[in-house]
């Protein structure tokens, strides 16, 4: 086929999604079956998503099928670009946040072509260990790791006890997880990775270690996947 492995599993996936909402049961076999003069692997994707048994028959087809060489160019995972040019880093921050580590991030991800952005439980001052004050760029109820292309948790361990008990925040690094988004954490963040069930893989790394951050940042974690949700 012409798209890669994940391609595959989103288009039959998409496929499955899109057909589940169809209440009648001819409509849903009528188009697996029509899947069938398309490429038999996909159909069993789908009907295996639908809950379907045995595979419907395919229609007579109004036109021979005509069997085509692969085209990359139709894939979209494939093609993607690994760079952070143009993509957006979100850092997340508490009072007692090292001051340092944010100065790096934000340094080095800039350096890459990244827009940076600071995120805090309030819009106001945050006080930063070594005393400074950083106003965040966005609030945390309003500024969802959706926005970002990869995150960053910068917190002392006070500030990882209490970003654990907003929601906000355990949502914050719980998305980008699933999001199959890079991850960096300090001490102090790893205390909300631990609260929102986030586990090492190689997308999760530690704050210091900015190069692999950088690398993991540069696009998705597609072999994760597998592990925060089922796929056709």
């Amino acid at each position: 086929m012409s798209q890669t492995a994940h391609d595959q599993a989103h288009l039959a996936s998409a496929l499955v999604f899109e057909l589940s909402k169809v209440g009648r049961s001819a409509i849903r076999e009528t188009m697996v079956g029509h899947l069938r003069l398309i490429e038999e692997g996909l159909a069993e994707r789908v009907a295996r998503g639908l809950g379907m048994a045995p595979l419907p028959k395919a229609p007579a087809p109004a036109a021979p099928v005509v069997e085509m060489e692969p085209s990359p160019a139709l894939q979209t995972i494939g093609r993607a670009k690994s760079t952070l040019e143009g993509r957006d880093v979100g850092i997340l921050i508490a009072d007692g946040s090292d001051a340092k580590a944010i100065k790096a991030i934000t340094k080095v991800a800039a350096a890459a072509g990244a827009r940076v952005r600071t995120v805090a439980l309030r819009r106001g001052a945050t006080t930063l260990d070594d005393g400074s004050s950083l106003e965040a760029d966005g609030q945390l109820a309003g500024t969802p790791s959706v926005v970002f292309d990869a995150i960053a948790v910068v917190l002392s361990g006070a500030g990882g006890e209490v970003l654990s008990r907003e929601a906000a925040a355990v949502d914050f690094v719980r998305d980008a997880f699933g999001h199959l988004k890079a991850i960096a954490a300090d001490q102090g963040g790893q205390a909300l990775l631990r609260t929102a069930g986030v586990v090492a893989d190689p997308g999760v790394c530690d704050a210091s270690d900015m190069r692999a951050f950088l690398a993991a940042a540069r696009t998705r974690q597609w072999e994760r996947e597998a592990s925060v949700r089922t796929l056709a």
